[in-house]
């Protein structure tokens, strides 16, 4: 049996020390400094770090523990939006956007699938749960430039004495703003996750206020509506590249710049990136 992991408040935590008080489940000793309890009870399985993280035997017994210490945000919101990106940090390949519209129970749900950064889930496990997430339907945006309009872009930006994060910035809002359409609502919170506080809310400056909260945190992906357009993003991301090395016959993933015919590299590579520049220069 897989473990399944969640990441869980400290509110949450105290429920769950009053339910192991309450029933009597069996503690068992700790196995390193970074966990914090340990429990091992017949069906009941799980061990809970100090970083808040939660990794269980996913049994019926375990769940039922699971949802009893669950809390739900008030409903507050109507929906709650998440922003990420994927392929910004990598030389090759699109830049995808990814913009999603939550409910409270949806998140819920999710939360409980294990839904996390992409970041720290293997291949593997990131297409399994992007099937699972996409069993539902909910409000949201993919967006993705391939490389050869991402460099039309980028070099358009930069005449304007533009940076990346401006096209960052143009490519959340636009996303946002297209959510924004598609649904009804009275109050919206929106999460991006943090690159560029000023020109992002540039971008942003003519939303409704009074209806849509927008929040911009580091790490954002340690919200449930981030973290699913972030494997909703790499996902697409992944897929995005396996057509690139198809149409062109190269390895990406398993290539330097250096090794992809010059005449290629606008077509599958960020132009701006040093490496990418420098075999550029060089030929």
């Amino acid at each position: 049996m897989m473990p399944k992991s969640i990441s869980i408040s400290f509110r949450e935590l105290e429920k769950l020390k009053n339910y192991i008080l309450a029933t009597g489940l069996r503690r068992v000793p700790t196995t390193n400094e970074y966990e914090l309890l340990r429990i091992s009870d017949g069906e009941v399985s799980f061990v809970v770090y100090r970083s808040g993280k939660l990794v269980y035997d996913d049994t019926e017994a375990t769940r039922k523990i699971i949802d009893a210490i669950m809390v739900e945000e008030k409903q507050v919101y109507n929906y709650i939006l998440g922003s990420d990106e994927v392929g910004k940090g990598e030389w090759y390949g699109p830049l995808v956007v990814v913009c999603t519209a939550l409910t409270p129970s949806l998140i819920k749900k999710y939360r409980k699938l294990g839904v996390r950064d992409s970041k720290t889930i293997s291949k593997k496990e990131l297409f399994s749960l992007e099937k699972e997430i996409s069993k539902n339907t909910f409000p949201k945006q993919v967006s993705y430039l391939l490389p050869e309009t991402y460099n039309k872009l980028y070099e358009g930006f930069r005449k304007e004495k533009k940076t990346l994060n401006d096209l960052l910035a143009w490519a959340h809002s636009a996303a946002i703003k297209r959510v924004l359409e598609l649904i009804k609502y009275e109050k919206v919170k929106v999460i991006i996750d943090k690159f560029d506080i000023e020109k992002t809310y540039r971008r942003l400056y003519t939303i409704d206020n009074s209806k849509v909260k927008i929040i911009q945190k580091s790490k954002g992906e340690t919200e449930i509506p981030v973290a699913v357009a972030s494997i909703l993003a790499k996902v697409r991301f992944e897929k995005l590249v396996d057509s690139l090395d198809k149409k062109f016959n190269v390895d990406l993933r398993n290539s330097r710049p250096e090794d992809i015919d010059i005449k290629i590299l606008p077509y599958v590579a960020k132009l701006h990136f040093k490496n990418v520049k420098k075999v550029i220069k060089g030929k």
